[in-house]
């Protein structure tokens, strides 16, 4: 099976060309890689190795800073049966497409949802309830679990779908613009369709964590901040039943007094009702 490896970056360089090494020294070669670079900031080193090894890959420039949205972009050139969605700021071994494919040995299996060993993370080799949700928005994280297992979301720094399960499901909703909970909507959306997501830890990166680039406060903390409480209400509007709101909310009691601010949050929650009136219109007209 070819695999399409979808990678979107954001003012990253040495984290990014790293990732890009990873790949390039992979054992399995039926592979493409397409690169969504959605940078604002020049940097001459990422540059300069895009140049040496412009034939590797397919660059995508685009000025929107969307992970959603650029992993669509990619989608819509991708040739392969299986679609591998990376963090820029990952590494791994030699196996990691190989052990990515052989996951897919059932048919009723969707996704799968690979290992991730996070920089500055404990590791919990034994977790059993890796990438569980409860029915109030609640998720259990365990990522870094050696146990192969069935999960209920994956984190996309290292998640690999079908292609005709993400053309069938309509890829990513490009509502979520935090980057958080677009991965789980669509793993959702994929066992809705009576799929099943699968854990392998044998597919393994390491998640650096990049202190800079990315998703992260140190781009834009206001930015960040109503990015998550947009997505965080967004996502409880489509998924969450309306009894279980209160629940899901005192959850995240600590993130509003994390943001610093009293107008931010409810900014983001207001932007978040917006995107899902927006979405049950279009779903009725």
């Amino acid at each position: 099976m070819k695999i399409s490896i979808i990678i979107p970056t954001y003012n990253r360089s040495s984290p990014f060309i790293n990732t890009l090494k990873s790949l390039f020294a992979q054992k399995y070669n039926n592979f493409e890689i397409i690169v969504i670079d959605q940078s604002d900031k020049i940097f001459p080193e990422k540059e300069k190795f895009f140049k040496l090894n412009q034939n590797k890959f397919t660059l995508i420039k685009t000025k929107i800073p969307n992970a959603a949205r650029a992993r669509n972009l990619g989608l819509k050139i991708a040739k392969g049966e299986i679609i591998l969605l990376l963090d820029d700021d990952t590494v791994f071994g030699k196996d990691l497409l190989i052990n990515h494919v052989n996951a897919y040995s059932d048919s009723r299996i969707g996704a799968v949802a690979g290992r991730v060993i996070s920089e500055g993370q404990p590791v919990e080799a034994d977790r059993k309830n890796v990438g569980q949700i409860t029915p109030w928005g609640s998720f259990t994280d365990g990522f870094s679990s050696k146990i192969k297992q069935e999960v209920m979301t994956v984190i996309t720094c290292n998640a690999s779908w079908r292609k005709s399960v993400l053309d069938k499901i309509g890829g990513f909703d490009q509502n979520f613009t935090g980057p958080i909970r677009e991965d789980t909507d669509l793993s959702l959306r994929t066992i809705k369709d009576g799929y099943k997501i699968v854990f392998e830890p044998k597919a393994e990166v390491v998640h650096k964590r990049a202190a800079s680039g990315g998703f992260r406060k140190s781009e834009g903390r206001n930015r960040w901040y109503l990015g998550f409480f947009k997505s965080e209400a967004y996502f409880s509007l489509k998924w969450i039943k309306w009894y279980w709101w209160p629940v899901f909310w005192t959850t995240r009691w600590q993130w509003f007094l994390r943001s610093k601010s009293l107008i931010l949050p409810w900014q983001g929650i207001i932007e978040g009702i917006k995107s899902f009136r927006r979405l049950k219109n279009e779903n009725w007209s």
